[in-house]
């Protein structure tokens, strides 16, 4: 079964600045009349970034759902920040898992939270469709300047590139979509993509 990850809390901040990008693109500052279209743009490439590499680069609340308890759960968002809870449904009332039994490995790819020694995981689990949840926040951090520069750097060329081709082209280049990057973004995007997983996923307990 492939996990899901639902956005609870989008980023308040832009992957890179709307004036970073201006600044790129040789565009007047003072000139409004693209803003709209540019941090829509921003948005849209930020997101193909996010799929094609993995990685979530402003810091964004998620949820998720496991059918049961396993020795670990492996967190395909990265990079994991923080827990917010894990809350499971016993008795169709929906409880929060103590924090104080778990704790998370700090990876710069996929995180996994485990169990703490010497503890367990509630076993009152009630026998229905996501029974347990968890959310988090995952994402280099809350600002610009928390990215890597050579990310920001790819970004921006990412957004020129999407900017200067759009709807010029017949053959789906002008889509947002990594595949119709030019060689050598692509390649510089490949440097940051996370790569499948070869953790080992636990069964249920």
């Amino acid at each position: 079964m492939v996990d899901s990850y639902l956005v609870v809390t989008p980023p308040d901040e832009l992957a890179v600045s709307l004036a970073l990008v201006k600044e790129h693109l040789k565009l007047d500052l003072s000139d409004t009349s693209q803003d709209t279209y540019l941090t829509l743009l921003i948005r849209a490439v930020t997101s193909t970034i996010e799929k094609y590499t993995g990685r979530t680069l402003i810091n964004t609340e998620f949820k998720t759902y496991r059918e049961c308890f396993t020795n670990s759960f492996l967190i395909k968002r990265s990079k994991l920040q923080s827990i917010t809870f894990i809350k499971y449904y016993t008795d169709s009332v929906l409880t929060e898992v103590d924090s104080d039994i778990y704790y998370i490995s700090d990876e710069t790819d996929f995180a996994s939270i485990f169990l703490a020694e010497g503890d367990s995981w509630p076993s009152d689990v009630d026998d229905r469709v996501q029974p347990i949840a968890i959310q988090f926040i995952a994402g280099y951090g809350d600002t610009q300047v928390d990215i890597p520069y050579d990310l920001q750097i790819v970004l921006l060329d990412a957004i020129a590139y999407f900017y200067e081709n759009r709807g010029d082209c017949s053959d789906g280049c002008s889509l947002i979509d990594a595949a119709f990057l030019p060689k050598g973004i692509q390649q510089a995007l490949h440097f940051f993509k996370i790569m499948q997983s070869d953790k080992k996923q636990y069964g249920c307990l």
